[in-house]
């Protein structure tokens, strides 16, 4: 690092040399505010659970019933997912839901589940590459998600062809208890934490670094006065364990005086 008319120059040596010096406190501080991080997540932060499942868009009745499908009934299927995207999150759809789930799960009359409780807790989306529609729950609740998941299986097929009239979709998979948490993802937010702690420490070290007027060595008056050093004084530490013998001559001078 060089100052020069109050201009900093870096180096990037430089930069490496100050981070290497202070290796142990950067690592320290990622450790430190990756375990603050994973505490927050583990006892802190409420967990959410996800459960799914998946249907499978056919376009017409006789490719139900056939097990065939063409290639301008793919086409016609892909058209028809966005339709039924829109379709699922719908009020009509969700009120019936609803109203079937409170009917025949009665255990979670606590829960007051309604259409817009479906709306804010359900997701649907489309796996790339397929002709699927993927609908997924998440609530505190691992066997709540399962169960209001596996409502929308069992009613959702027959309100799109009730909406529709064509088409129709058939059920891949049912949705099971998860047997995690979703959400908070500890892992992610523990190497987030670490490199955060990480970056913030290293750059504290820099920015101090390259902050300080100081002037330690010789190399840096120069630098500054741009004049040649004529000589040096050297540090003298009375009172330390080990000493010179020049050391102990200067002592007894300075005693005797």
């Amino acid at each position: 690092m060089r100052r020069d008319n109050n201009e900093v120059e870096i180096n990037l040596g430089d930069v490496f040399q100050i981070l290497l010096s202070k290796w142990i406190y950067i690592l320290l501080a990622g450790v430190l505010v990756a375990v603050a991080i994973g505490l927050i997540t583990q006892f802190f932060i409420k967990k959410k659970y996800t459960a799914s499942v998946s249907m499978y868009v056919f376009t017409t009745a006789e490719q139900y019933q056939t097990g065939t499908i063409s290639y301008s009934e793919l086409n016609a299927a892909d058209n028809l997912i966005k339709t039924y995207q829109v379709i699922v999150k719908s009020n009509s759809v969700l009120d019936v839901v609803a109203d079937r789930f409170n009917s025949e799960h009665p255990e979670y009359a606590a829960w007051n589940i309604q259409s817009s409780t479906l709306s804010g807790i359900a997701s649907v989306s489309v796996p790339d590459g397929t002709k699927l529609i993927k609908i997924s729950v998440t609530s505190r609740d691992p066997k709540l998600s399962a169960d209001i998941a596996n409502t929308f299986a069992k009613y959702v097929p027959e309100q799109i062809v009730r909406i529709t009239k064509a088409g129709g979709v058939e059920i891949v998979d049912n949705a099971t208890v998860p047997s995690g948490p979703s959400s908070p993802n500890l892992t992610r937010n523990i190497v987030i934490g670490f490199a955060a702690g990480f970056i913030l420490a290293a750059v504290y070290f820099l920015l101090r670094a390259y902050l300080d007027t100081t002037i330690y060595t010789s190399e840096e008056v120069q630098k500054v006065s741009r004049c040649p050093v004529i000589g040096t004084v050297p540090m003298i530490v009375v009172g330390a364990e080990e000493t010179t013998p020049w050391e102990v001559s200067l002592r007894e001078e300075i005693v005797n005086e």
